[in-house]
This record gives C-alpha cells, sequence and structure tokens, in this order.
C-alpha cells in the first residue's frame, strides 16, 4: 500500500505550519509597530514645538528658548530643552538624573514607545541643523495599548482557529471516503450485491484509502459474481434434475404396476442415474471453480505427452473416427497443473469428436508463440449460430444443432473447460471454421 496519504497530510500540515508562522509573525511585527507609535497629533505637536523653538532660538536668542521650555513645563509637565550644534543645553530646569544618561541617545519621534519604557526621551533635529530639540515624552502621548493582549491573540487564538479550520478539512478529507465505505458495507449487509464505493469518490484522488475502496469493490463485485453465479448454478441444476427425477419417478410407477417391464426399465434407470450424477459432480467442480479457489501450479510437464493420451482415449471411446494430430513431440510446460489441462482438453477433443460426422476428420493442432502455446481443436459437425459463439460457454446453455439431449450431456463441458483454463492463467474462445464446423482456440502460458 502506497504511503501517499502520509505524505498529503504532511506536507499539509508542514505548510500551513509555515503560512501560519511566517504570517503572523510579520503581521504581529506589523501590529505591534503600528500600534506602538505616537499618535499623529502628539507628533505633530511636538514638531511644532521643535520648531517653534528653532524659531525663537535663531530670532530672539536663548532666553526665548528658555521662557518656551518653562512653558511646557507647566503646560505638559515634562522637561524639555534645545541642544544645540556645540552641545550646549538650555533649558529652563536642569537635566532629570533620569535623562542624563540619555542626552545624544535620544529617540525618533516616529519610533515605536512599548509599555515597558520610561522616562523616554525625544530628539527631534532642527532646520539648518543649527541643534536638536529634546523633549521627555508626556505621559498623556504614550501609546495607549495592551500589547500582551494583541501578542496573546496573534500567537494563541487566531493560530488555534487556523489550526482547528485545518482539521476540519483534514478530517473531512479522510471522513468522505470512510462514509462512502460504511455505506457500502451496510448496503451489502443488507443484501444490495451491487454496492460500490469507488463511484461515489473524486476521480483524481489516488491514497490509501481509495485503494481500501477499491479493494471493497474488489471484494463486492467478486461476492456479487459468486452469489449471482451459485443462484443460476442452482437454478439451472434444479431445472435439469426436475425431467430425468420425473422420468425415473415415471419409471418406478411403471415398474409397480408392471414387473414385468422392470427388466427394460432398469438400464434406463442406470442410465438416468448416471447422468444425473454426473451432472452433480460437473455442477460441483463448476461452483468450486467458480469461487476462484487458490490452485497450486507447480507442475512441469511435456503437453505433448498428455495430447497423445488424450487422442488415444477419444480414438477408443469413438472408434472408426479420424482425428489428425498437428504438433511437435516437445512441448515444454511449467508452473501448471497437468490434471486441470488434461480435464479442459479432454471436454473439448470429446466435444468435438462426438459432434462431427464419423467419416469426417477432427483436427488437434498445437504450436509455440512467443511464451504462448495455442491449441486449436476443429471440426467438421453442425457448427453453431454466430450469435452462440459466446454463450456456449455459459453452464446449461445447448443450441438446437449442437448441444442437443439426443446426444447427451447437460451444457457444462465447455463452462468447465473454460474455468480450467482461465485457472492456469490462459483463454479460450469458439470461432467457425470454413467447414462449417466449430474452432475452439486456447491460448496457455509456457
Amino acid at each position: 500500500m502506497s504511503r501517499r496519504l502520509f505524505w498529503q497530510l504532511s506536507f499539509s500540515l508542514l505548510a500551513v505550519s509555515l503560512i501560519i508562522f511566517s504570517s503572523l509573525h510579520h503581521l504581529s511585527y506589523e501590529v505591534t509597530i503600528g500600534m506602538t507609535e505616537i499618535s499623529e497629533d502628539s507628533q505633530e505637536r511636538l514638531k511644532s514645538l521643535a520648531k517653534e523653538a528653532s524659531e525663537r532660538f535663531e530670532t530672539e536668542g536663548a532666553k526665548s528658548v528658555l521662557q518656551l521650555t518653562e512653558q511646557i513645563e507647566k503646560d505638559l509637565n515634562t522637561w524639555s530643552a534645545l541642544v544645540t550644534a556645540d552641545n550646549t543645553i538650555i533649558s529652563s530646569q536642569p537635566i532629570p538624573e533620569a535623562l542624563k544618561s540619555k542626552i545624544g541617545f535620544q529617540r525618533y519621534v516616529y519610533w515605536p514607545v512599548h509599555e515597558f519604557m520610561e522616562n523616554v526621551l525625544i530628539g527631534i533635529p532642527l532646520e539648518q541643523q543649527t541643534g536638536t530639540f529634546v523633549i521627555e515624552l508626556p505621559r498623556g502621548m504614550y501609546p495607549k495599548v495592551d500589547t500582551d493582549l494583541v501578542h496573546s491573540l496573534l500567537t494563541i487564538v487566531i493560530p488555534s482557529f487556523i489550526i482547528l479550520i485545518f482539521c476540519w478539512i483534514a478530517y473531512r478529507y479522510l471522513m468522505r471516503p470512510l462514509e462512502a465505505l460504511n455505506q457500502g458495507t451496510l448496503k451489502l449487509a443488507s443484501g444490495d450485491l451491487s454496492a460500490r464505493v469507488l463511484p461515489n469518490l473524486p476521480d483524481n484522488r489516488k491514497d490509501e484509502l481509495t485503494q481500501v475502496a477499491e479493494s471493497f469493490d474488489s471484494m463486492a463485485a467478486r461476492v456479487e459474481r459468486l452469489v449471482n453465479s451459485q443462484r443460476q448454478l442452482l437454478g439451472d441444476l434444479s431445472h435439469e434434475l426436475r425431467t430425468p427425477l420425473t422420468r425415473i419417478g415415471l419409471a418406478i410407477e411403471i415398474c409397480r404396476d408392471d414387473q414385468e417391464k422392470s427388466k427394460e426399465l432398469l438400464p434406463r434407470l442406470q442410465r438416468e442415474v448416471d447422468q444425473m450424477h454426473q451432472l452433480v459432480e460437473d455442477a460441483l467442480t463448476l461452483a468450486w471453480l467458480d469461487g476462484d479457489p487458490e490452485v497450486e501450479l507447480s507442475e512441469a510437464f511435456n503437453l505433448a505427452t498428455l495430447l497423445d493420451l488424450i487422442c488415444d482415449d477419444a480414438l477408443f471411446e469413438y472408434s472408426g473416427r479420424i482425428l489428425i494430430r498437428n504438433y511437435a513431440q516437445t512441448l515444454n510446460v511449467s508452473e501448471s497443473s497437468q490434471q486441470a489441462l488434461s480435464q479442459a482438453l479432454e471436454n473439448v477433443v470429446r466435444n468435438a469428436m462426438k459432434y462431427s460426422p464419423a467419416d469426417q476428420p477432427v483436427e488437434l493442432t498445437c504450436f509455440e508463440k512467443g511464451n504462448e502455446l495455442n491449441i486449436c481443436v476443429s471440426d467438421r459437425g453442425p457448427g453453431v449460430p454466430e450469435n452462440d459463439l459466446v454463450k456456449i460457454f455459459d453452464p446449461f446453455f445447448r443450441t438446437d444443432k449442437a448441444r442437443s439431449r439426443d446426444v447427451g450431456g447437460a451444457g457444462l463441458g465447455l463452462a468447465l473447460c473454460q474455468r480450467q483454463i482461465q485457472m492456469l492463467g490462459g483463454s479460450i474462445k469458439a470461432s467457425l471454421n470454413p467447414y462449417g464446423g466449430l474452432d475452439i482456440n486456447i491460448k496457455l502460458p509456457r
């Protein structure tokens, strides 16, 4: 069984994890930066103070800047100053201890300000590089955001939701064939032998669950074929047995009424019993073959020797007939079953001898072609209608000319032959020859 489903789930989970990690990491960074920036209004106000300080310093001097810083102290309750190009600090208040180490390392106004930061010193360069306006960021201008909540949302809640959706999709992907398999099993268990699973699955799906569905459909098809075959066989067998049983019952009644006819009817009764016995044996063999039995094909033998024995037996049974043999004296076969092949070929040869006129030859030909053995049994009998060339391999099938009760038989011979040849890995078909008779062509693996 392939591991396609394993790789599909693995790659899907890996892809989803990478997408979630990279996307939410980037999103978390962007959102955190955006939410920890000083608001645009506050930035504009700080820039306007820096511009005013620059203008006062250029036009009115340091004294005016001192007044501005004093006013800022009153309005915003924070320290501010102007640091000139020569690092002179102009402010109305001395530098707070917390800010002394930050002079020269002040932050730009557009940099993020996080919750854990305190005594943030903002620096805004003045025009014409005359200095820098510095100001301790007023508490009222700190970004008001709960970054812990946003971080939890982006790293726990949203990923969990996406993974839950992925799990639901994967669950539906896995459950669809299982649901179809469950429905098919229930239908099959309820007696619906036509239940199949694959038609309910996408055509492009090829994974382990599809293989299970294929195996189920194969099993269901085999069960349906076996059950239908057994039903058909049982029906045909009961029909075939009804006539000889009726004749036997009639003969018994006659024997009861007329003891003198008992001796005359005994051979007939014996013949009817023998035919019934043969019919039951053939039917049981056919039922066994229809069950696709596991037969060990391990024998190696010379097919020519087997053909000689079959031909000799046929000539002994049908003395005075003509049987032409066209095959080499060495036809080695391996990994086969001599008994099954013998029964099949004997059935075909006996049929050909049975239905051919006494003065017309039956020809048995065997030749090698690649890795195959081709066997052809040709007779010059009455043949069968062309439409029946396939049907003659069906159990209990007869034609008016070639399968009448006048020559005996129940129509199981060719059906048995076909099953036996198929069991050996070969094929068999019938065709009409130029003489009006039948050619039975058998192909067997070497």
